[in-house]
């Protein structure tokens, strides 16, 4: 495995082991998104990787979107769901949903009353946006 991508990998799971740690912290009515990591992986068709912080309020959802890259997104607390052609896919802690670049897509928190937090890793291709939206 290329150097890079085993220091995201730990990166992701790092991030994973800390963003599942219990803390005390008001509800808020806004998600809380922080970019990880970000990096440009060394492979011959450029590609970036990007490694994301996800803290949603109950009830919360993504507009119809698309991801440019191989979305895979770990539920740290709390669980969700993603809708894509047709399908819901749910999870909860512990458990990670795999989204394919280009498909449209809504994610959701699941419960109206518990806080969801998940971390989003994309591989995608260098300098193309996170996601795209999709009318």
């Amino acid at each position: 495995m290329p150097k890079r991508i085993s220091i995201a990998l730990a990166v992701l799971w790092a991030v994973a082991l800390v963003g599942g740690h219990p803390r005390t912290a008001p509800a808020q009515d806004k998600a809380q998104i922080v970019d990880v990591f970000k990096e440009p992986l060394a492979v011959a068709d450029p590609r970036s990787v990007s490694v994301r912080q996800y803290d949603v309020p109950p009830g919360w959802a993504t507009p119809m979107h698309q991801h440019t890259g191989h979305m895979f997104l770990y539920i740290v607390e709390g669980s969700g769901a993603m809708e894509t052609e047709g399908e819901v896919r749910a999870a909860r802690a512990g458990q990670v949903i795999h989204q394919l670049p280009g498909k449209p897509m809504v994610m959701k928190n699941s419960s109206n009353s518990a806080r969801l937090k998940f971390i989003l890793f994309q591989v995608g291709p260098e300098g193309a946006p996170l996601t795209m939206p999709v009318k």
